[in-house]
């Protein structure tokens, strides 16, 4: 959704009908800043995200200025990542200074190409699309940190659920067990057309979908100093403290079944309805760089499929 901000009902009708030329909306319009910040709901600080994707903010307001203006939405946490572009008749150095500093993240010249409004309008909704990921995925870190710590003690008999570190602990661990050339195994397992999801329905169902699966895996039996962690994107990793890849494939077929029997609804697979994982394991020195292969190669091949890494041949292992 783009809102236009403009005081000339002239100026508002044309970027609207520019932005649907180029298949951009829906668009709502403002005929002044007040009418703009009580849309984006700058008084709110918290609660949910913005509808509102791009701001296109004229600069010449009656009231309060667009540059003033954007300083109220950048100032506001809830609003931060709502990219705001300034369409003005105004180029001088100064003003174009001022607005970025402001928070404003492209201008546009008035009169307003099509071409011009096109580069700017897709810029910024790649930025916001971006930012939403990431904010999703700090998200899901926060979450996952916070199970770890409330994590009962490890079973003294040496069986017990996966651990799950916050990926910091997760990726010192790691760091380690390489310094001390740690012959442990690895396992790589990602949602298979994760990335169509994620840009088709948005960054909410996509790591909703990523925390059904960890909380799966997060359910298989582990020995003591085996961990899991999320990777990103729709993938996450188990690393084993122990270097036993018939172990490493027990995991991986478990996973896989385990996944494919909750039947987790997946709107944007190719393979079919429902969720499924492409795996890919290793052991060894190399074990994570040879389970990253393996993963990459089960994915190149139509996914759905668990392959060993230090069965491929020299040239893909």
């Amino acid at each position: 959704m783009i809102l236009i901000v403009d005081d000339l009902e002239e100026v508002r009708e044309l970027l609207a009908a520019q932005l649907n030329a180029c298949g951009y909306g829906p668009v709502i319009k403002a005929a002044s800043a007040e009418e703009a910040l009580a849309t984006l709901d700058v008084q709110r600080q918290d609660g949910e995200e913005c509808p509102i994707d791009i701001v296109l903010m004229d600069i010449m307001l009656p009231e309060i200025d667009g540059i003033t203006a954007t300083c109220l939405i950048k100032d506001n946490p809830r609003l931060t990542d709502v990219p705001v572009v300034m369409v003005s008749s105004l180029e001088d150095e100064e003003t174009l200074n001022q607005a970025f500093i402001a928070g404003a993240f492209d201008f546009v010249v008035k009169p307003v190409s099509l071409m011009a409004l096109r580069a700017r309008v897709q810029s910024a909704l790649r930025w916001r699309t971006e930012a939403r990921r990431r904010r999703a995925r700090e998200g899901e870190l926060a979450e996952l940190a916070a199970e770890r710590r409330q994590m009962p003690p490890a079973d003294p008999a040496g069986v017990q659920g996966l651990g799950r570190p916050g990926p910091t602990q997760a990726v010192q661990l790691l760091a380690e067990r390489t310094q001390r050339r740690h012959d442990g195994a690895v396992l790589m397992a990602a949602i298979d057309d994760f990335g169509r999801l994620e840009e088709v329905d948005g960054a909410d169902p996509a790591a909703a979908l990523t925390r059904r699966v960890m909380d799966l895996a997060a359910g298989l039996p582990g020995r003591i100093g085996d961990i899991l962690t999320m990777a990103g994107d729709g993938r996450l990793a188990i690393l084993f403290e122990r270097a036993d890849p018939a172990v490493a494939r027990e995991v991986a077929e478990r996973l896989a079944d385990l996944v494919g029997r909750a039947r987790i609804p997946h709107p944007r697979s190719n393979a079919g309805p429902h969720v499924s994982l492409s795996v890919g394991y290793g052991a060894g020195l190399d074990a994570a760089a040879i389970a990253r292969r393996a993963l990459d190669h089960a994915r190149a091949n139509g996914g759905g499929m668990i392959v060993d890494g230090t069965a491929l041949p020299p040239e893909e292992s």
